[in-house]
């Protein structure tokens, strides 16, 4: 009986250190600190654009090639884009990036290469700041633009169809601006519906100024439109769309079973124990 409890309580030892080491292994860790390294990246790249966007706003040419071209090194490594984003806002990115580069090499001036540098720093700030990115600050006056442009289109006078095409020019501005940041955050889905209801209230609005379009018509598509932000902005996902960010999964069956057969090796010792001392001396046989 002895030699039972004593084998039980120590397999029982064994194998809850050997969980504990599993959970802990050198894999794991290493997991851990590639999730560590790949943060660090993305902080040098945000860095890096932040400075690139500087550039432009002063119009130093030579300060953004420097940058753009660090940029493209951080950009090249493939294990980067899976510790955030989604592809196409990536691509967007990309895009961007070669557009800035395009400008520098063409000798246009700081102010043609100023959207693409504050999309590319919209971006990367929403690949490390998901939650409180800046891009997020363009809702309210989107949605102030929209509501120019209800204004002017409900006017009385006969250049309503025109203010309103022309407020529909801001609302368009602005999400070309933050378009790539979106992309990296939101399904795509969302982003091609808005672009698409954007396109068919400025057809409506085109038709407006030229005394073609009904009234009933623009108000549907540019209420319509201002669903489709709301929605983009929302940061829910419907059953249908995939979260961007999605936590990485470690799985560690080995660890469960050492564990599982720790707390059946416990229960037979612990059986064993109280089975000794009631009867110490077990039943002999003659």
């Amino acid at each position: 009986m002895k030699i039972r409890m004593a084998l039980a309580f120590t397999a029982c030892i064994v194998m809850t250190f050997l969980a504990i080491s599993a959970m802990f292994h050198p894999a794991s860790q290493a997991m851990g600190e590639g999730g560590y390294a790949g943060k660090q990246s993305l902080l040098r790249l945000d860095k890096t654009a932040e400075q690139l966007y500087q550039a432009a706003y002063t119009n130093n040419r030579q300060a953004g090639y420097k940058y753009v071209q660090q940029l493209e090194k951080q950009m090249d490594s493939v294990s980067l884009r899976d510790v955030a984003g989604q592809s196409e806002g990536w691509r967007l990115l990309e895009d961007s990036v070669s557009a800035v580069e395009a400008s520098l090499h063409g000798g246009r001036s700081g102010t043609s290469w100023m959207l693409e540098a504050a999309r590319i720093h919209l971006t990367t700030d929403a690949l490390i700041r998901p939650q409180h990115a800046l891009w997020l600050q363009y809702e309210k006056l989107m949605l102030e633009d929209l509501q120019r442009v209800k204004r002017a289109w409900n006017r009385q006078t006969g250049d309503g169809a025109a203010a309103a095409r022309a407020a529909m020019d801001s609302f368009t501005a602005h999400l070309a601006k933050i378009e790539a940041a979106a992309a990296v955050q939101r399904p795509g889905e969302r982003i091609a519906q808005l672009k698409e209801r954007m396109r068919y209230t400025n057809v409506l609005l085109d038709a407006g100024v030229r005394g073609q379009s009904k009234q009933d018509w623009t108000e549907d598509s540019i209420a319509d439109l201002r669903d489709s932000l709301v929605r983009l902005f929302d940061d829910g996902l419907a059953g249908n769309e995939e979260p961007a960010f999605s936590p990485v999964a470690e799985a560690r069956p080995i660890a469960w079973v050492l564990l599982l057969g720790a707390v059946i090796s416990g229960v037979l010792a612990y059986n064993g124990w109280r089975q000794y001392k009631y009867r110490p001396y077990g039943i002999k046989k003659r």
